[in-house]
């Protein structure tokens, strides 16, 4: 799958945030929400595992539709689109009651579109 394929999508849930701030794993619910073909793609492309690969397996690539969006909106970030803005936060120690955040531990980026 290819970053360009999510943009227009994930464009779309950061505009309608207002400005807001939000993780990829929370758009990845706004497209299952809103856009289930894709959603059932980038499932299929960058399935979820329960613990952690092997060294080396799959390196290079995306473990879950979350780490994909991230990356993706990292590359549109990194080549220009202004409207984008990035921050990062520290999740260590931090729980996200009733949502399960899927990455656990560490530093986590979250998006607006300003």
């Amino acid at each position: 799958m290819q970053f360009e394929e999510v943009r227009d999508v994930c464009f779309e849930i950061l505009r309608a945030l207002e400005g807001r701030f939000t993780t990829p794993y929370q758009i990845c619910r706004g497209i299952e929400r809103t856009h289930l073909d894709l959603w059932r793609r980038l499932l299929r492309e960058y399935p979820s595992a329960p613990g952690q690969p092997p060294m080396g397996e799959g390196a290079g690539t995306p473990f879950s539709p979350a780490s994909f969006v991230a990356l993706a909106l990292n590359h549109f970030h990194r080549n220009g689109q202004e409207h984008l803005m990035k921050e990062s936060f520290d999740s260590t120690d931090v729980n996200f009651v009733g949502v399960d955040p899927g990455f656990k531990g560490g530093w986590i980026s979250i998006w607006a579109w300003q």
